[in-house]
């Protein structure tokens, strides 16, 4: 001891070492996401260590490599922590996003000669009646504060007549929501190339938080995940394509992956009874997504998450790739061919694989069954080793690419509890089934689209399935286990369907 004193500088590395060891330690506690056993084994590595590195500084012969390994062992600390760090600041980044951004536009035509908003004083404007009609009355308001009066104004009930009074010069300009452009573009196909956008109005809307759960770790939970059909911010109001609702339950490890079609026909939370596609209640937002949702198949849903086009390219790219089934051999519409079985995809890859719906014979019902088979894929990978290589970018990509209303506590929660126990979660599968037809839509009141009628019969037995795994136990799984599938199973599931376990 009278040795380690004299050397102050073999003190002053004791003494970094101890202050890095207790702040690791502490970051550790802090992030809530790693687990009691864990912690205790990080303390007594490091009293270990500790205690090392004291008795190296007492001799001659190993006081320098004791330094050494000091440095070594603080280095490796301090990187631990910016992990730990890094992780809880991209899941907290990521949770509570409870905020839409709608982008309202004032539209004329290309050979219009007003070149901004203050030349429209004498301008009288199209709007639709009643759809999105809170957001139009706030671009309008700010047409107002431009012009100096209240602006003339023609209302009409769907996007459809809106546009033709457009190119008739009925009015001399149009406000829309630009998550309607894609829609519009499908039918007006130059509509993009004919007009020009005079000013747009960006809307930011908080969405109604709904009461947590008391402890997503026991509680069992329905998550709607909303695919949107855009590119770029993932606060972006847009339609969902993708529309899956991933029932929980921790208690059993199980997970129930339902994909309603994008096209199913029915009324939406702002509807007024009116019957719409689906894939339009995510023009109003995420929360007439959940709520159309939860109408439908009579259940409560506890949480969103939404992504879009760039988070799918995104994530998947810097998963290193994954390995996703496909039930068929096809060449999507956007370029990549796959093959029946596995294939390795990127992220450009694995959004055409997710997109196609043309080249199936039950075209939008496959969709959604590809839906559900990258997801597995992407939990697959995202739960193996071979993220570690770009972890850092990975986490800062997701906070950026992802939006969902969890909070940070019950994130790092069920991360937790899953690094706790490493349980092998099962996957089931279920399609909601309809009928095609053609029908006029809330949104598209003059003209018809095609749409898919619901087949109650099928909503009824997913209901069941839904609520067999909320309400279901340990004990209920393993005598299901001992027995074979329920009927809801059979006759909710696609041909190929089976149980899919995954770590």
């Amino acid at each position: 001891m009278k040795t380690l004193l004299s050397r102050k500088l073999s003190i002053v590395f004791l003494i970094v070492q101890f202050l890095i060891s207790a702040a690791l330690v502490g970051i550790a506690f802090y992030v809530g996401f790693i687990p009691l056993k864990y912690i205790v084994a990080l303390i007594v590595v490091c009293l270990f260590l500790l205690a090392y590195e004291v008795f190296s500084q007492m001799t001659d012969k190993t006081y320098i490599v004791g330094r050494v390994l000091c440095a070594l062992i603080c280095f490796f600390y301090i990187g631990g922590g910016y992990y730990c760090v890094n992780t809880y600041s991209a899941i907290d980044e990521m949770a509570g996003q409870q905020v839409k951004v709608d982008e309202i536009s004032c539209i004329v035509l290309k050979d219009d000669p007003a070149q901004s908003i203050y030349d429209t004083k004498d301008y009288t404007f199209g709007i639709l009646a009643t759809n999105d009609r809170e957001n139009t009355d706030k671009a309008l308001a700010e047409v107002q504060a431009a012009i100096g009066k209240e602006p003339a104004k023609t209302e009409y009930q769907d996007n459809d007549t809106l546009i033709d009074a457009l190119y008739a010069k009925d009015v001399n300009a149009i406000i829309i929501n630009e998550a309607n452009r894609s829609p519009i573009e499908e039918y007006y196909k130059t509509f993009s190339e004919d007009t020009r956008v005079l000013n747009t109005h960006k809307v930011e809307t908080v969405i109604q938080e709904e009461e947590k759960l008391d402890d997503i770790t026991k509680t069992p939970f329905n998550v709607y995940l909303s695919g949107i059909d855009v590119y770029g911010s993932i606060k972006t109001t847009s339609r969902s394509d993708v529309n899956v609702i991933v029932t929980v339950n921790p208690n059993t490890k199980q997970i129930l992956l339902t994909s309603t079609p994008r096209d199913y026909y029915g009324p939406l939370t702002v509807s007024n009874g009116i019957p719409d596609k689906l894939t339009h209640a995510g023009i109003h937002g995420v929360d007439c997504s959940v709520g159309t949702l939860e109408n439908l198949y009579g259940i409560d849903i506890d949480y969103y998450v939404r992504v879009n086009f760039t988070s799918v390219r995104k994530i998947v790219d810097l998963l290193g790739g994954v390995k996703v089934y496909s039930d068929y051999d096809f060449t999507s519409d956007w370029g990549p061919s796959f093959k029946k079985g596995y294939n390795q995809v990127n992220g450009k890859q694995a959004l055409a694989f997710c997109r196609e719906r043309h080249h199936f014979a039950n075209g939008d019902y496959q969709r959604g069954r590809d839906h559900q088979h990258m997801i597995e894929a992407i939990l697959n990978k995202a739960m193996s080793p071979d993220i570690l290589p770009n972890y850092a970018d990975l986490l800062k990509t997701a906070s950026k690419n992802f939006q969902t209303n969890m909070s940070t506590k019950e994130i790092t929660a069920l991360a937790k509890m899953q690094l706790n126990d490493m349980s092998q979660w099962t996957i089931k599968y279920a399609n909601a089934a309809g009928q095609g037809a053609s029908k006029t839509t809330y949104s598209y009141q003059s003209r018809k689209l095609y749409v898919c009628v619901p087949d109650y019969n099928s909503v009824a037995k997913i209901t069941k399935r839904i609520n067999k795994v909320l309400e279901a136990t340990p004990e209920s799984v393993e005598k299901e286990k001992a027995g074979s599938s329920s009927e809801e199973d059979k006759n909710t599931a696609m041909p190929g369907d089976e149980d899919k376990a995954i770590k």
